[in-house]
């Protein structure tokens, strides 16, 4: 009876369900758009059928902002960034068909970035990014003369509106290149777009014509103007004055020389001294302001559950500072309470959303930070790592490191005085900052979030304290 049970369904085209994987694609080349038209994130659900119980989800991937959401077969704008409201919107004939693209309306130069594309059917939660770089062509450019320069001409070529940084080309009339003469200035306006200037000094020739061309290399565009000038507008020098100009210059020139070749050897022992730091700063990677405003938004409340500190640890009155003592409370044990780790968690539990806070580490040089999961173990001595539920860095004395089986080195010049957290529960990512100095450490990814969430504080340095500090706008 089964088997013609099952022949009924296929003849008839009823659905049934089948459980199997899926797979979620996206293009492999980055996205390109420009500013002020409509974006296409295209992402596609292999096999191309989504059903009921799925949920959608889009982030932009490099900070765990909310874009998009859909469930239950229709948008869910509550956790939308307030950035994407009335700007998303989802293909809904072609959803239950596997088309899970977004569309991103009236692009702007703050959208571009990478983006990750998510369906969750409550069992699997596949995703794909998609990276999307935004461009925009200048409005025409103009070419003046900005007075005299030396024995010449100073030629300035302006234009606004452009990303990204645009080049510029100086030619004279039969084709010569100028660009070893010219100056840039880049600005950038509120809406992230770029005005460029650019001046070069020019001298009577042949043709007394020279081109300016503005290229965005990344939309293969470029925009071009040129100027005839007049001989009549080129000042005439003596010879005289040349000669007294040449030994002028050869004066500067040797000086010059002398003061740079000292300057260098003091430079040189100096670098003698410090190299292996020097080295080790200059794979820190800085983090934009306009970042730092996605990061600030998601600043969270956090303070120190006395509860589940361990004995030796002392919490401030005001529940936001912590040390290590050499005495041991005599409080009441609970299965809370860490009792082989000199750790705590924080009072407060996260289990969706983005959250941020900021912990000042000066003076202490034994301390792990981080997220942990509600049910780790709290009285045996196992590694802190991601499959025993932390997620979290650590500094002992020299050494700063992540906390995973590889254990890679934080290479920095110098241990930030304050570190910031960045927890993405949706996004499933957990990240560091160097928050006095706006820098980038490290980042968990793909992390297994299946429960509750809390802020974790431990340190092994004896009267330090770890200090839980407001974020700074």
């Amino acid at each position: 009876m089964e088997g013609i049970d099952l022949i009924v369904l296929l003849l008839f085209g009823i659905p049934f369900s089948v459980s199997g994987k899926f797979t979620v694609t996206g293009p492999s080349q980055p996205v390109i758009a420009i500013v002020g038209e409509d974006a296409l994130l295209d992402c596609q659900l292999v096999p191309e059928r989504f059903v009921s119980n799925m949920v959608l989800r889009w982030f932009k991937s490099d900070f765990g902002l909310p874009v998009h959401a859909y469930r239950n077969g229709q948008d869910d704008t509550v956790a939308q960034h307030k950035d994407y409201r009335g700007r998303t919107e989802l293909f809904k004939d072609e959803v239950t068909k596997g088309n899970v693209s977004l569309r991103i309306k009236n692009t702007r130069v703050f959208d571009e970035g990478k983006y990750l594309c998510t369906v969750d059917d409550k069992t699997d939660i596949e995703e794909t990014e998609i990276e999307l770089k935004v461009g925009a062509l200048g409005r025409e450019h103009w070419i003046q003369i900005d007075g005299y320069h030396k024995n010449g001409i100073q030629l300035v070529c302006e234009s606004n509106g452009w990303f990204p940084k645009p080049q510029i080309l100086w030619t004279h009339g039969d084709g010569q290149n100028l660009k070893a003469q010219s100056e840039m200035n880049y600005q950038q306006d509120s809406k992230g777009l770029i005005n460029v200037q650019s001046f070069v000094a020019v001298t009577r020739d042949a043709t007394n014509r020279f081109q300016c061309l503005i290229q965005n290399k990344l939309l293969k565009k470029e925009q071009e103007a040129a100027i005839q000038i007049s001989d009549d507008f080129f000042p005439t020098v003596s010879g005289w004055l040349v000669f007294l100009s040449v030994i002028l210059c050869l004066l500067i020139v040797a000086f010059t020389t002398g003061i740079v070749w000292i300057v260098k050897q003091l430079r040189n022992i100096k670098e003698l001294q410090h190299d292996k730091t020097i080295k080790q700063f200059d794979q820190w990677k800085s983090v934009s302001d306009s970042d730092w405003k996605n990061i600030f938004v998601c600043a969270a409340p956090v303070t120190l559950d006395t509860e589940t500190a361990n004995p030796r640890l002392e919490v401030s009155k005001d529940l936001k500072n912590v040390r290590l003592t050499q005495t041991e409370r005599s409080i009441h044990d609970s299965a809370e309470r860490f009792t082989v780790w000199e750790s705590l968690l924080g009072s407060e539990g996260f289990t969706s959303g983005a959250h941020y806070w900021e912990v000042e580490v000066a003076g202490n040089q034994h301390w792990t930070l981080g997220v942990a999961k509600e049910t780790v173990d709290r009285k045996k001595d196992i590694q802190l790592l991601p499959q025993n539920g932390f997620w979290t860095i650590v500094r002992a004395e020299d050494k700063f490191q992540v906390n995973s089986d590889n254990q890679p080195d934080i290479h920095a010049g110098e241990i930030p005085m304050k570190i910031g957290v960045y927890l993405s529960y949706d996004s499933r990512r957990v990240s560091f900052y160097g928050a006095n100095r706006k820098v980038y450490l490290y980042t968990f990814t793909g992390c297994e979030f299946t429960e509750k969430l809390y802020p974790f504080f431990s340190t092994t340095h004896l009267n330090k304290w770890l200090r839980i500090c407001p974020v700074q706008h």
